[in-house]
């Protein structure tokens, strides 16, 4: 039988799977890495490691489906955004470094100096950003490392390094350089207004190709003999979007460490700046992201704290939160663990709980932490409904975090919306797979792909009539937090200034 090999490289850990031409998903192998943090504010990761480890998986899983059948294709998902500096040979001449990164504040405020945030907006459709649009450390690289800056042959992201490795080309899929703060994504280009003016060489970026392209055949000297086609592949969302079928005006929610809603749009000049914004893989579409940053790593941190060292399995945060009532006795939580993306765009906000008292419990602060964060995603809900004019009775949700009930259960009631979470998994895996087949043929088109992969609700989340003014008065509140804490943040979390080599 044949399959197609999917990578999909997140966060945390790396995963390879094959698809078959009927949409299923089989021979899933998996390996963790670390994430780097060599001082504070800075963010890396050891490319090395993680082809090494990528390497491994994909020989696995390629061994496994020769017993059985043929590989037709691989193809890339990737988190989003990172920077590599790639010499000729594709080797790496510094750590990459990755969009939680903050070494580039000063870069960013020269860009948005020197360009001009309006000209910005206008070319990019998305705000600067030190880190996540990552012409800010590619700056940051010149600047301390001029020497290797001009040994540099192509800088790129995480994608332009694997793809290296398995064909010999450098290059970026349009839903990645949609993140780099130079990439005109109505017309589909580099911005030489940008580059330019930012003292950027044009011959050190990547080629920008379609996410379906194939870039050529694999290179890898372990399958010496194997014109298997390789396909670019898009970054880990987009390819969410394509294994999820999501068409024009519709949205889903993803929710692992941070919690997403994104929403597909064919109309450009409707993109808000507090949102994330990129090609889509089928052009002339846009992917439009409302990117809470923390919201899974705020319950997961109050697990690793409070929880866990007394012994309690994780199926406590599915349980404790029921132990507390609708407003958590009183306790609200702001969840900025870490600095906030949509909608606040404010790096040195930090995590807050509000109003313990003497009879505060545990499940009252869990429930808190649960509650704070469904306030945050009705923000950003409130964002989409105003600007993009579009209103839903119900979303798909994606992810691990979908899966706590009654975390599901409050963001109904806040957002008053069915939330339907799907029992579909590796999406990540799922859509690299699916622009793989529509690039050789497997499918007529993207939107005609999808309709092969199984995609079941677990369970629907709907609002509870009784729940909804309530929460409606305790969100109110909630939206007095933030801009009462702004100046205190900003005193208390002064911007860092780096750097040292």
């Amino acid at each position: 039988m044949s399959h197609i090999i999917g990578i999909d490289i997140g966060t945390s850990g790396i995963k390879v799977g094959a698809m078959n031409k009927e949409g299923v998903l089989g021979y899933l192998e998996y390996q963790p890495y670390s994430l780097l943090y060599p001082e504070k504010g800075l963010v890396e990761i050891d490319l090395e490691d993680i082809w090494l480890k990528t390497k491994t998986l994909l020989s696995r899983v390629w061994h496994q489906v020769e017993t059985t059948g043929t590989i037709d294709a691989i193809s890339l998902s990737t988190f989003c955004n990172s920077s590599v500096f790639l010499n000729e040979k594709g080797e790496p001449l510094y750590k990459g470094i990755m969009y939680l990164d903050q070494r580039s504040s000063a870069e960013s405020d020269w860009i948005k100096s020197e360009i001009g945030e309006e000209l910005l907006y206008k070319i990019t459709k998305n705000r600067m950003e030190p880190g996540m649009y990552t012409i800010t450390t590619l700056l940051w690289f010149k600047k301390y490392y001029p020497q290797l800056y001009n040994q540099m042959y192509k800088w790129g992201n995480l994608s332009t390094f694997i793809l290296h490795k398995l064909t010999g080309k450098f290059v970026m899929d349009w839903t990645q350089s949609s993140f780099t703060g130079m990439y005109d994504i109505e017309n589909y280009q580099w911005s030489s207004v940008i580059y330019e003016k930012a003292g950027i060489d044009f011959d050190k970026l990547p080629e920008v190709v379609e996410p379906s392209s194939i870039i050529g055949g694999l290179k890898l000297s372990e399958y010496p003999f194997t014109p298997v086609p390789i396909i670019a592949g898009a970054a880990d969302t987009a390819c969410s979007a394509t294994a999820l079928g999501i068409g024009v005006n519709e949205m889903f929610e993803s929710v692992g460490t941070s919690n997403v809603l994104t929403i597909c749009t064919d109309q450009p000049n409707v993109l808000d700046s507090r949102f994330l914004n990129r090609c889509h893989v089928i052009k002339n579409r846009w992917l439009s992201h409302g990117a809470m940053s923390f919201p899974g790593a705020a319950i997961q941190w109050f697990y690793d704290q409070f929880l866990k060292p007394e012994g309690h399995s994780k199926a406590i945060l599915d349980e404790l939160g029921e132990k507390s009532t609708t407003g958590a006795n009183g306790v609200f939580f702001l969840p900025y663990m870490q600095g906030e993306r949509a909608p606040i765009w404010d790096a040195n906000a930090r995590g807050v709980f509000a109003g313990i008292h003497l009879t505060t419990t545990k499940a009252d602060m869990y429930r808190a932490v649960l509650e704070g964060c469904s306030f945050g995603l009705r923000q950003i809900n409130e964002i989409i409904e105003e600007k993009y004019h579009i209103k839903t009775e119900g979303f798909q949700s994606i992810g691990g975090g979908a899966k706590n009930k009654t975390w599901a259960q409050i963001k109904a009631n806040v957002l008053n919306r069915k939330i339907h979470i799907k029992d579909i998994a590796e999406t990540g895996v799922l859509g690299a797979c699916l622009i793989a087949g529509t690039a050789i043929g497997y499918y007529s088109s993207l939107d005609q792909s999808a309709k092969v992969v199984r995609n079941n609700t677990i369970y629907t989340a709907e609002p509870e009539i009784d729940q909804l003014e309530v929460y409606h008065e305790i969100f109110e509140k909630f939206n007095e937090l933030y801009p009462s804490l702004k100046s205190f943040f900003s005193i208390s979390n002064s911007r860092l200034t780096i750097f040292s080599k």
